[in-house]
């Protein structure tokens, strides 16, 4: 499904990330834009550590469900062990075989997940199947020509940020998710952008997190020198201290719904 590993030491940082100021302002925007109500069902594919499920769950109370599914048996493992009400579940699963009932939804979220499986049709068809008539659901994806981030080399940092392109099947899926929602089925109901800025390197901003995960994705298919690699990375903290850092992004939050059931 992807090219990034998901060991115990990826789960732990992506946690990390996860708790940072700018992951989670996106959440809050995310659950907003979701607009839950309580005893609704929802599903999250790719739920990560689980951090958007229980904000989910909270809104849904004890009369709702909400399903996380991953991949990643480390990040379902740390799920289930921060669990804290009975309606929230995590197990592992697949984007392209939902282990749903058909019509069985009220809502499925999808942050930063779709762009990492080759079948990206089976995810968006998946997810229709298992959503009742009027239910909704939100694609949430990069497109990663969209990052501006400053460096003093840019042709090095041109480089890298081409061989990270490869860490996932679709890095410009936004530029075809309100066509593909479409063929799949479901009426689109618009798109808008959450932007991050971050003005320092620092432990609650995303990018430092970024940087350490394309380092480490980047350094394994050694295609960019291990030194140009490192002066690439150690560039950061120089241009943070001296009031240069400069990094920019954008999430493209894509809403849909399944038509209603027509009557006669």
């Amino acid at each position: 499904m992807s090219k990034l590993e998901f060991t115990k030491e990826a789960a732990k940082g992506l946690e990390k990330t996860y708790l940072t100021r700018d992951v989670v302002a996106q959440r809050l925007e995310t659950i907003r834009q979701l607009d839950l109500s309580s005893g609704e069902r929802v599903l999250d594919i790719g739920c990560g550590p689980g951090y958007l499920c229980e904000s989910m769950g909270e809104i849904v109370g004890r009369h709702g469900a909400v399903i996380g599914i991953d991949i990643s048996t480390d990040l379902i493992d740390l799920c289930n062990r921060r669990k804290a009400s009975t309606w929230l579940s995590y197990a592992i699963g697949d984007a392209t075989n939902l282990g749903q009932a058909d019509a069985s939804l009220d809502a499925v979220v999808c942050t930063q997940v779709a762009e990492y499986v080759p079948d990206v049709d089976r995810v968006l068809s998946e997810t229709f199947r298992v959503l009742r008539p009027g239910g909704r659901t939100i694609f949430v994806a990069t497109d990663w020509d969209a990052v501006v981030w400053h460096s003093e080399n840019p042709e090095r940092m041109a480089l890298v940020m081409k061989s990270w392109e490869e860490h996932c099947a679709h890095p410009h899926l936004p530029r075809f998710l309100a066509h593909k929602l479409v063929n799949a089925g479901f009426r689109f109901d618009g798109a808008t952008i959450f932007p991050i800025l971050n003005l320092q390197c620092d432990d609650d901003s995303y990018s430092k997190g970024l940087a350490r995960g394309i380092r480490d994705f980047v350094g394994r298919k050694k295609d960019v020198s291990a030194d140009d690699l490192s002066e690439w990375h150690s560039e950061f903290e120089r241009l943070s201290e001296a009031g240069r850092y400069f990094f920019s992004t954008n999430r493209y939050v894509f809403k849909a719904s399944k038509p209603a059931a027509r009557t006669h």
